[in-house]
């Protein structure tokens, strides 16, 4: 049954590739350097592999906010269940718990996604969380609120400092790339090769960074801390880089079947870049990612990253190069998905509360 209900995790992670590929190479793909055919394979199989090398370090992190609003369950809750033979069932419910979480967030991914939306499937998961532990936390507890404020202001947080970082990183070397290398680069004879393996590094080394920083958002839920330190009942879900691996592949299918009409809003619709700046936003992005996540120690949005990097090397020729119209709309979407993940799961949270109470 609890495999049964994983697949609330899977769907989350197909929604987050239907999403998330357009960080890697949108840009690519937009000023037609790399075919989309070859950009999503290359993606499938390097999330994939990065799930699996290094997914597993982001998940005891969105566990920690999950357990504060009362999503899973704590070690003290764990034990008391072990020792009264109840584990099974307390199991379950966890499971059915990060179903409806990830079920509601993976829906609010997708039809912003069909909307073309390039939002932050961490926003989602984030609200969704939010939205479980508005009913059924204690927020009228001193102690409550000191945990959950803390960890809801990080996650918050980098929805404007990651975008704002990318912005910020992406026009300095934008701007260093275009005043001294790109007009010596695009008069090199072996220039369309030499931007094509560029192109393919960057987006191969972004592919690799989306499954060590977003696998976790997909399966983290399902992770079994307590039985994985004390091999009681363990399954591949109490193994953390299984646990990953999952999500990983789960993204990837996402990126395979339905990943092109985001791809293109990120890759042409916010500002006009050349196939030069394109590489840069890429390597922009990336840098954001991993100096973001070490220094916040959370996963942050790859889609936040690239749509600021986007917006950076726009500004280095000026503000009427960025088309603010299509920005304004992607802002609204980030502000829309985890209210509207956080508002389905409350409803949710009510309609089963007899359940869960």
């Amino acid at each position: 049954m609890i495999y049964l209900l994983l697949l609330g995790g899977v769907f989350m992670g197909w929604s987050l590739g239907t999403n998330d590929a357009a960080n890697a190479f949108g840009t690519a793909v937009a000023t037609r350097v790399v075919k989309y055919r070859h950009a999503v394979a290359i993606i499938a199989v390097l999330v994939t592999l990065g799930a699996f090398i290094g997914g597993q370090n982001n998940i005891d992190k969105i566990a920690e906010l999950s357990e504060s609003n009362r999503v899973t369950a704590s070690f003290a809750e764990v034990e008391e269940a072990v020792e009264a033979g109840e584990e099974d069932a307390l199991r379950l419910k966890s499971a059915l718990k990060a179903f409806i979480i990830f079920a509601c967030a993976g829906i609010t991914v997708f039809i912003m996604s069909y909307l073309k939306f390039p939002v932050s499937a961490n926003q989602s998961i984030t609200g969704a969380i939010i939205g479980w532990g508005l009913f059924h936390a204690d927020y009228g507890d001193p102690n409550v609120l000191a945990v959950n404020l803390p960890q809801i202001g990080k996650f918050a947080s980098t929805w404007l400092l990651n975008p704002l970082g990318a912005a910020v990183i992406s026009f300095v070397l934008v701007f260093i790339v275009d005043k001294f290398f790109e007009k010596w680069i695009t008069t090199l004879r072996s220039y369309d090769i030499i931007i094509k393996i560029g192109y393919l590094a960057a987006g191969t080394f972004a592919s690799y960074s989306i499954g060590l920083n977003s696998s976790a958002n997909v399966t983290a839920l399902y992770y079994d801390p307590y039985f994985s330190k004390t091999g009681v009942a363990a399954n591949i879900l109490t193994d953390a880089r299984i646990t990953a691996l999952i999500g990983g592949v789960a993204i990837a299918i996402g990126v395979l079947t339905f990943s092109k009409r985001v791809m293109m809003t990120v890759g042409s619709s916010i500002a006009e870049i050349s196939q030069v700046e394109g590489f840069v936003v890429i390597i922009a992005m990336s840098l954001t990612i991993v100096i973001m996540g070490e220094w916040m120690h959370i996963p942050v949005s790859t889609s936040q990253a690239v749509v600021g990097a986007v917006m950076g090397a726009g500004l280095v020729k000026g503000v009427r190069n960025v088309h603010f119209g299509v920005f304004k709309n992607i802002a609204i979407a980030w502000v829309s998905s985890p209210t509207v993940a956080g508002l389905l799961t409350y409803l949710v949270a009510l309609a089963t509360k007899n359940y869960f109470a």
